[in-house]
């Protein structure tokens, strides 16, 4: 691991010696591998194109975000710049290796890719899966092998999903209603317990010294809470809104932007008013704190899947297709 590390370290020295000329464009990049940027095409995708595969898509980027923690964690790898011999660029009190930015961005674009079959779209998919581990290396957040392995796992990931997708969701809809809700509850308390199994097999191996300023939040599982109510809240919701069906934005391109725009300030007051209403209230790694940890997210993702279409068909957003 230290011959990769040192290898790693040049090569990131030689990409930062286009700093600070490229600094903005690359952290830009580095968003597009974001959870607030999924946040915003998501929903787009879900109220005006394909509700089925924006779900898909957010099923992949939570499984590949819950794969790449919980190897994260049981690694404990540091990221370059908490050596000290790279420029942190960007930062995360996380540990490194693998990279989620490379695992999601393999898993959810070459998804979309796959399903869409368009040949400009496949290129530009590509060539943004490139970009985003690219930008990672030269913010001096990940080390190459921490990308690679990120890349490995997504397209592992990715060959799974697209492989299984259909079989798994045609026994998933034979369930009731409350038998769907349910076995998704139970599915993000999975979420959960392997957070917790995971930090149990780590124990209390200590990090060097250096990284404690650094890695703030490496052993925090709070993400594990963030997952499991994303999960469950987009799951019911999805669930609930094939019972009557699904609903797409309708109008001229005026009004569906319109539509999507207001839709979107009700998620962000959504997300954001919980999360400063619940940090007066809890922190992180307090059992309360967990638990409204969840619940932001699974309100969130529940506004996306089933109260916004709501919403749309109930003022005349939206018609149910």
């Amino acid at each position: 691991m230290l011959a990769l590390q040192e290898f790693g370290i040049r090569l990131i020295q030689s990409i930062q010696a286009f700093s600070p000329a490229l600094d903005g464009p690359m952290s830009f990049i580095s968003f597009l591998g974001t959870i607030e940027f999924y946040l915003v095409i998501i929903p787009a995708l879900y109220w005006l194109a394909d509700p089925k595969l924006a779900f898909r898509f957010l099923l992949i980027l939570i499984a590949g975000d819950f794969l790449g923690s919980s190897l994260k964690l049981f690694w404990h790898q540091p990221r370059p710049y908490w050596l000290g011999t790279v420029k942190g660029i960007g930062s995360d009190p996380y540990y490194g290796l693998p990279s989620t930015h490379a695992l999601n961005s393999m898993g959810g674009w070459g998804f979309l890719a796959a399903k869409w079959r368009k040949r400009l779209f496949t290129i530009f998919a590509v060539i943004i899966i490139f970009l985003i581990g690219y930008s990672r290396l030269y913010l001096g957040v990940h080390f190459p092998h921490d990308v690679l392995l990120g890349w490995l796992l997504g397209a592992g990931l990715l060959f799974l999903f697209v492989k299984y997708e259909n079989n798994i969701s045609d026994r998933l809809n034979a369930l009731p209603l409350n038998g769907q809700i349910g076995l998704a509850f139970l599915t993000s308390l999975a979420v959960i317990s392997a957070g917790f199994f995971v930090r149990a097999i780590v124990g209390d191996t200590p990090d060097p010294a250096s990284w404690a300023s650094f890695s703030t939040e490496s052993r925090n599982l709070s993400n594990y809470f963030t997952l499991a109510g994303a999960l469950f809240g987009a799951s019911a919701g999805y669930a609930l809104m094939r019972q009557s069906a699904l609903v797409l934005l309708v109008g001229n391109p005026g009004k569906k932007l319109f539509s999507y725009i207001l839709g979107m300030i009700i998620l962000l007051a959504i997300w954001q008013g919980l999360d400063i209403l619940f940090a007066t209230l809890a922190v992180d790694e307090s059992q309360l704190g967990f638990t409204l940890r969840y619940i932001r997210y699974a309100a969130t993702t529940l506004w996306a899947t089933y109260w916004a279409p709501k919403f749309f068909a109930r003022y005349g957003m939206g018609k149910q297709e």
